[in-house]
């Protein structure tokens, strides 16, 4: 009867594999772990992978909360300008110009804050316009810009340097 291969080579250093340093590391079995999977060991990949047996690369993925939430106020902001335009409120122009920010700067308030008295979405009380940019769907009101007309602003959040400009012009900002 033949001997087993391995009982051949009991008490041998290194079991037929010639010198210690050959078959040292991971490059004597192509790689560790999922290593060479789309080169040489992509038919490996391919038949355990038909299985379900064998997946490759990082899965899933998730978003940092901060993220989660100015997406969701971005299409809430979104939904409601859609909103306003089916229900005639807002006409084409207007869409396009609110629908292009996220957030509202001081200076895109003093240019369309007649056209928001017009189409009924801000009042005007002697020489003061009053603006709720809450119904609109706007969270943050920005510095930039220059505002010339007096203007009574209800907002989530305003920027010192926002509120500075407003009040400066005579006007006063309202956190809701």
């Amino acid at each position: 009867m033949p001997q087993k291969k391995v009982k051949k080579y009991r008490g041998s250093k290194t079991c037929g594999g010639g010198a210690k340093k050959k078959r040292r590391g991971g490059g004597s079995r192509g790689g560790r772990g999922n290593a060479g999977v789309h080169k040489h060991k992509y038919i490996k990949f391919v038949k355990l992978a038909k299985e379900g047996l064998y997946e490759f690369g990082k899965h899933g993925f998730n978003r940092p909360k901060v993220v989660k939430a100015e997406y969701k106020a971005l299409r809430e902001l979104k939904l409601r300008l859609r909103e306003l335009k089916d229900e005639g409120i807002l006409d084409d122009e207007l869409y396009r110009f609110f629908d292009a920010r996220e957030e509202i700067n001081v200076g895109d308030l003093d240019l369309v804050v007649d056209r928001l008295v017009e189409v009924g979405l801000a009042k005007k009380e002697g020489d003061v316009y009053e603006v709720n940019l809450s119904e609109i769907g706007y969270e943050k009101l920005l510095g930039a810009g220059r505002i010339t007309k007096p203007v009574k602003v209800v907002v989530s959040y305003a920027t010192p340097k926002a509120i500075e400009k407003i009040e400066a012009a005579g006007g006063e900002v309202v956190s809701s």
